[in-house]
């Protein structure tokens, strides 16, 4: 099938979207395919912590919604990322209106400036918007149905996080559980033992030399707590979360096959030697603090850590989520504490970020959003069972009939907003087919049926009940 080349775009949308003597705009980037567009409805690609790229406009499941109903398709960008710059730099003063409350604000003027007459004469000024996101912007997708009913029809939410929490130490857990499940309990005993010989190995001057050089680091290793911190979160911890969160079929099978491979070594060089090998760690593991806030605090955007930075930043004043060691039931010990993190918002920003700070923030955030404790209508939820990000997600318990949640085994993140062609598992394939119908019939009001012959006579069953209550 031939696709349109798709069409950079920007739009001059409010800084502060919460002040009306506040005048000042920036020039907020998007991606426009009108390949589909022969209805006035409208389907938008949620853009989040990232800089966008025309990919989600020539294929997904965004793709495919518009293609099913004539829509119009949109890929956004979310303020301070990428080429969307409100902003000089990235000074903390400057961060002052880095908030998904004032995003969502962004998306909502975006909006309306599709469906005015100011874009291709008025076109879609009567039509239906759908939004489709995937982590922080599946988020994104289910609050602004709850913040602004008026003008999204429907959400979809791909491994969207929905409740604030300060420590996060459930994503390791479940990182744990995926290495058993798709690996072997073997696996995760060996990075248990290798983590505690690792840390017997610190405690003398020439152990440090030897983890320093198996590991290799970009410098010798310094035994303060920070340095140790930030060496097994950046060098071994967020592995494992790369290697997990975004790993394709049969490859957390091939890790754990050399993480037990007795003939390559003990515990420890087994381990060394597979973070050593990903792309992750290239070209070493810098273990030192000092050098991860040097990075970190480069007010440009331009600076390799940008990203990092802008993200850092919404955690510390928004979310929290921080990713810690604090529970016994994972294998890397106690070499991540939550007050690693508390020092990283300081360091990076100033010492106003302190946990006062923090925890006022996340509780806004639940204030705000509900947490999990409400559901939007008209919101559709995928989550992947070996998601790491699922516990901060909805679960079946949340589903209602106008706010399904669909729980896939043995998936990870963000896997439902690819092509229905690309999808692991039939269950996914049957979850994405089902999210696709669901959305399609609030877009136009017909409830699809001969796409559904391509769904398991269970999954048909399902759809009728649910198209029943809608």
């Amino acid at each position: 099938m031939s696709r349109n080349t798709p069409v950079e775009g920007w739009v001059n949308v409010r800084l502060n979207h919460f002040d009306a003597s506040n005048t000042e705009t920036f020039p907020m980037r998007y991606y426009y395919n009108d390949q589909f567009a022969n209805s006035n409805h409208i389907v938008i690609f949620v853009g989040g912590e990232w800089s966008i790229s025309p990919g989600w406009v020539t294929g997904g499941l965004a793709f495919e919604l518009a293609e099913r109903i004539g829509a119009g398709l949109f890929y956004t960008e979310h303020r301070y990322y990428g080429q969307t710059r409100p902003s000089n730099g990235t000074t903390v003063p400057e961060l002052r209106y880095l908030n998904v409350d004032q995003a969502l604000g962004d998306l909502a003027q975006f909006i309306q400036y599709v469906k005015s007459d100011s874009f291709e004469n008025g076109k879609f000024q009567t039509g239906n918007v759908a939004l489709v996101g995937c982590s922080y912007a599946g988020s994104m997708a289910t609050w602004m149905r709850l913040a602004y009913p008026h003008i999204i029809t429907v959400a979809f939410s791909d491994s969207g996080p929905l409740h604030a929490q300060e420590d996060f130490p459930e994503y390791l857990e479940v990182i744990t559980e995926a290495l058993r499940e798709q690996g072997s309990e073997a696996c995760v005993s060996s990075i248990e033992e290798a983590t505690r010989r690792v840390m017997q190995l610190l405690e003398s001057p020439a152990g440090v030399q030897e983890v320093s050089r198996l590991f290799n680091t970009c410098s010798p290793l310094s035994t303060t707590p920070l340095d140790l911190a930030t060496f097994f979160w950046f060098g071994i911890t967020e592995t494992f979360a790369y290697l997990v969160q975004f790993a394709t079929p049969g490859q957390i099978p091939a890790a754990c096959e050399r993480l037990t491979n007795g003939t390559l070594g003990n515990p420890v060089e087994r381990l060394a030697a597979w973070i050593t090998s990903q792309p992750w760690t290239q070209p070493c593991i810098e273990s030192r603090y000092s050098e991860q806030i040097t990075a970190h605090t480069n007010t440009s955007y331009e600076a390799p850590q940008s990203t990092m930075r802008l993200w850092t930043y919404q955690t510390c004043v928004e979310y929290g989520w921080y990713q810690t060691t604090t529970s016994r039931n994972q294998p890397f010990l106690s070499a991540v504490p939550l007050g690693y993190f508390h020092q990283m918002c300081k360091d990076f920003f100033s010492t106003a970020f302190d946990e006062s700070l923090l925890r006022s923030g996340i509780e806004r955030t639940n204030n705000l959003f509900a947490g999990l404790t409400h559901m939007p209508d008209h919101v559709v939820s995928a989550v992947g069972g070996h998601d790491p990000w699922s516990p901060m997600g909805p679960n079946a318990t949340h589903a209602t009939r106008s706010s399904p949640v669909h729980v896939v085994p043995g998936v990870s993140h963000c896997r439902a907003i690819r092509t229905t062609e690309n999808s692991e598992t039939t269950d996914l394939q049957n979850t994405k087919l089902e999210i696709l119908l669901y959305m399609e019939h609030l877009m136009t009001g017909v409830r699809a049926s001969a796409s559904a012959a391509t769904l398991a006579p269970v999954l048909v069953a399902a759809l009728t009940s649910l198209y029943m209550a809608l």
